[in-house]
């Protein structure tokens, strides 16, 4: 993708005088159907505020369902096996990105036109400092505080230099364990929790729903001690552990809440909020029992699909919500494009500006995702091809699945081989085989027809 004329937002273009600031709120472990304007049980009044002020995108796709790996795609604009970190590991990320220079960040791309650039929390990728954040500190605490209190004050220093900044806020929320205060898990204490109807107490058999290398079914297990009850985020547990979990994650998602409101009252105060693009969205889903499954990994719709939603005050329209596929690989074409900085032609993503305007226009027919870094053995795992209303996934057993998501958005259907719905699955079969050898996937494509 190459360098794109500066649009115009609100009457107001991309000078030097009235280039905005950025700040990307990202989130770890929420799933798409854990924030309050998608699920009203899910008590985040100042998330559901600022979404209401811009642009929803209730069909936001990551790159790929595991920390490492997506956070070092949202900072290449390019899908794991091209930048190398596949799993866990940050190793091919450091070498393509901070030894080898093959790819840039927005941190180095920005901070050359001018902007300050700031990271707080969880990095997962060695220091922001190497991948060109000026101003950067990892934290580790599990509450997120002196992250938002770094936040806090990078913020509160633009409010008297008036440089444009990029922030980059890595919330560790509501990564397990969890542990919210009482104040917040009393909000739901007396709240009934409907569990959902793929909710099992174990998962099927298949690789479709494996999360280790194949044969291992494998189901990621993890201790999660919010009250020190012991429960556990990982299958077997029972409809009641279900529940008391989702408890205590909705909990710390309603604590993260306030913090945001807050780092968002200080922008107001700041008088920095309406020209400054906040960004919020989560490095992954989380299947909370879904599929009888825990974590994430897998290509279903709990692990894949996160909230999303961009918030600046130069809109012309507010309170948008857009159904188009977008993924989290378009972040990174959308900050150049409204900075008014060239491209690089590597880009996998678009820049979601076009949709601003026209919240109805189709950028893409396809979206893709993959986890094929499972035990630290590329190529195993799961990828797959999502269309507006289809789902194709393709497993590293060659088990494949289609999925009608609007009669099925619980995914419980598998519709590969009904002889009715042949030409839909050999369409994404294709789609998918194209966009494997465009990414330099080694796994056997599907199979042709």
């Amino acid at each position: 993708m190459g360098a794109t004329a500066p649009r115009v937002f609100g009457g107001v273009g991309n000078s030097s005088e009235s280039r905005p600031n950025f700040l990307i709120i990202l989130t770890d472990d929420q799933t798409y159907r854990a924030i309050g304007y998608t699920n009203s049980l899910v008590q985040t009044p100042h998330l559901t505020d600022l979404a209401s002020q811009g642009i929803v995108f209730e069909n936001a796709y990551v790159a790929s369902p595991i920390c490492v790996a997506s956070r070092a795609s949202l900072l290449t604009g390019i899908f794991p096996q091209q930048h190398g970190s596949v799993g866990l590991d940050g190793n091919g990320f450091r070498q393509s990105v901070i030894e080898d220079k093959r790819y840039r960040t927005p941190a180095h791309l920005l901070g050359e036109h001018g902007y300050l650039t700031g990271f707080a929390g969880k990095s997962h990728l060695g220091s922001p400092r190497d991948y060109g954040f000026q101003a950067a500190e990892e934290f580790r605490d599990i509450d997120d505080h002196q992250s938002f209190a770094f936040a806090s004050r990078f913020l509160k220093e633009r409010a008297s230099d008036r440089k444009p900044f990029l922030f980059w806020l890595g919330a560790k929320q509501p990564h397990i364990p969890l542990q919210p205060g009482e104040e917040w898990l009393a909000l739901y204490r007396d709240k009934e929790i409907p569990l959902d109807p793929n909710f099992r107490e174990s998962p099927p058999e298949g690789s479709l729903y494996n999360q280790g290398l194949p044969g291992e079914r494998y189901y990621r297990e993890s201790e999660y001690p919010p009250d020190h009850q012991g429960l556990r985020s990982g299958p077997p547990r029972t409809r009641e552990q279900a529940i008391e979990f989702i408890r205590a994650y909705y909990a710390t998602i309603s604590h993260l809440d306030k913090q945001i409101g807050d780092l968002v009252a200080g922008l107001r105060q700041a008088e920095l909020l309406e020209n400054t693009l906040i960004v919020f969205l989560s490095d992954n889903g989380y299947h909370l029992g879904n599929h009888g499954l825990g974590n994430k990994i897998t290509m279903h719709e709990e692990s894949v699909r996160v909230p999303m939603f961009v918030r600046w005050g130069r809109f012309p329209a507010r309170g948008v919500r857009c159904r188009e596929l977008v993924s989290s690989l378009d972040l990174f074409p959308t900050l150049m494009e409204l900075a008014g900085v060239p491209a690089p032609g590597w880009l996998e993503g678009r820049s979601l500006a076009p949709l601003f305007h026209e919240p109805e226009r189709a950028i893409r027919e396809c979206v893709f995702s993959e986890c094929v870094g499972v035990g630290g053995k590329r190529g195993m795992g799961h990828r797959m091809a999502r269309a507006k209303r289809w789902k194709y996934i393709l497993t590293d057993t060659n088990e494949e699945a289609l999925f009608d998501e609007e009669s099925d958005p619980y995914e419980m259907r598998n519709l590969a081989s009904l002889a009715e719905h042949r030409a839909t699955l050999s369409g994404l079969r294709e789609e998918l085989r194209d966009w494997m050898t465009r990414v330099g996937d080694t796994h056997a494509p599907p199979p042709s027809g």
